[in-house]
This record gives C-alpha cells, structure tokens and sequence, in this order.
C-alpha cells in the first residue's frame, strides 16, 4: 500500500517516525518495536506545506505539491481551502482514501467536515475524519482504509497482558496510536499492579508527547488529550478483561 502524507507543523513528523520505526522517547530502549514496523519503503511522498497562507486562497492547486500515484493520502492540519481542493486534486493521483485527522477542533472544523464528506460521497473516494487520530477504527464503508489500519497497525490502539496474580507481567502493543504512543504506555505497564492500571496508563499517556489539543473542543464537549488518554485507558481494560474476565 502506497501512502503519502501532506503536513503543516515539524510537530506532525512523530507519526511519520512510527511508520518509520523511529522512536527517541524513552532514556533507554528496550527494543519494544519489531523491525517489521519499518514501512518507510511505503511512504510514497511527504509534504510540508506552510501555515503561513493567506486566509483566503484564490488558486488552491497553486500550494499543493504534485501527488505521485498513491492508494492513502493523509492530510494533517491542512489550511480549509486545501482541504477543499484536495478531493479532485487526488483523482489525478489514482487516490483512493483521504483520512484528514483532527487532532485539535481547529483542524477540521464540522462544516467544513460536512462539505468534504460530500464531496468525497460524490467521487467515490472513501475517507475517514478521526477526531483524535487514535480513535481511527474499522468501518465496512472503507475497505482501503481498513487494509491501511491492519497493515501498518495503527489507528484506535489494540492491547494484550499477561497477568501474573494481580500484576501485568506483559503488555503487548498489537495496534498503536499513530503517534507511537501505546508501545511507550505497553513499557510502561510491565510489573503494574492491576489496581494501578489506570493511574500507570494516565500518567504513561501524559509523558509521552501526544499530539491531541488541550483546548476545550465544543463537539467533544472535552479536550481531545483528554480523548486521545481515555481510548488507551479502555484498550488496556479491554485486554485485561479479555486475560481475566
């Protein structure tokens, strides 16, 4: 699968890195990463494009780099007008799924959310709107999309424990965050007493340098961080309910 991914901020780079298999968080690695996370030779293109844009742009197309023949797009925090564009610009590029995160309610606001979702019904190109990030999931409209999540194992975080008496013997990342963020919080719970679980992942969660808003977003009626904390809190109950209902 070919992806290509566009950006505005450096602060976007940690998910081009978890495609990479890079990962500079801890003081010392343990390894937790398989060498078969590096999917490097799939990214098809990465494209920063400016923040610095008027608020109006008369010619879209005139900031948007030329997309080489892809099966993903992934658009991260994109100036509105450029997102709008981005649909009909794609089908040049063979694009067959654009997933636009919003990591932040200014990312994609729901009207602009609502116009893209139509537009995209109408080319026939399927998409995904993940708000945050980590809450992207399977959906039986977007088969593309579902292969992108199982191949790259990313997109709402999957967790398995091994529980020895009532302490985590060993957590396994089986799906991560696309930010990486969950093989961190899987170090991180080894030797945890199950009482502990929750404070463990809040804290892991905290120290790793998420990307979701701290800002109060009105859909949520919630900041994202706050989101982004309590879909890995549950993917961690989840896995211990499954080893010990």
């Amino acid at each position: 699968m070919r992806i290509c991914m566009l950006y505005s901020s450096e602060g976007h780079l940690n998910f081009v890195n978890n495609l990479c298999n890079v990962c500079d968080v801890c003081d010392y690695c343990t390894n937790c990463r398989p060498l078969s996370l590096n999917f490097s030779s799939n990214l098809y293109g990465i494209f920063h494009i400016s923040s610095n844009l008027p608020q109006f742009l008369e010619d879209p197309q005139a900031y948007l780099p030329r997309i080489p023949e892809c099966d993903i797009v992934i658009a991260l925090q994109l100036h509105p007008d450029l997102l709008l564009e981005l649909p009909s610009y794609l089908l040049q590029s063979h694009v067959k799924a654009l997933i636009v995160p919003a990591d932040a309610p200014d990312w994609l606001k729901p009207g602009l959310r609502k116009q893209l979702e139509e537009t995209l019904q109408e080319l026939s190109m399927e998409y995904a709107f993940p708000k945050p990030y980590c809450s992207l999931g399977y959906d039986e409209r977007h088969p593309f999309i579902n292969q992108f999540i199982s191949q790259f194992r990313i997109g709402s975080p999957v967790i398995e424990v091994e529980l020895k008496k009532d302490t985590i013997h060993h957590a396994k990342c089986v799906r991560s965050a696309p930010c990486g963020s969950t093989w961190y919080i899987c170090e991180k719970l080894k030797n945890v007493c199950i009482d502990d679980v929750i404070e463990n992942v809040a804290a892991a969660h905290h120290s790793y340098p998420c990307n979701a808003s701290m800002v109060q977003d009105p859909e949520v009626k919630d900041t994202l961080l706050h989101k982004a904390g309590y879909t890995v809190r549950e993917a961690v109950l989840r896995a211990l309910e499954e080893e010990a209902p």
